[in-house]
């Protein structure tokens, strides 16, 4: 799975580079259009959690870690 999203990265990038170089206002606008479907699919996430649909997550405790870094009891 990481060397699959490593190869994706990799891909990516060099796509988006040579893009850039070609035509910048096409990138921001494939930015944009990324930024805009990431918080559509987090929106439907919190969404179908309140209704308690995504089981596996209901009840799922916040690793160790996480409570460090934001400071939760």
């Amino acid at each position: 799975m990481r060397m699959g999203v490593v190869l994706t990265q990799g891909v990516f990038w060099n796509f988006y580079f040579l893009c850039y170089l070609v035509s910048p206002r096409f990138c921001h606008s494939l930015v944009g259009y990324l930024e805009e479907e990431a918080v559509h699919t987090y929106s439907m996430l919190l969404k179908q959690l309140d209704e308690g649909k995504l089981e596996k997550w209901t009840n799922t405790r916040c690793p160790e870690i996480a409570k460090e870094y934001y400071e939760l009891s």
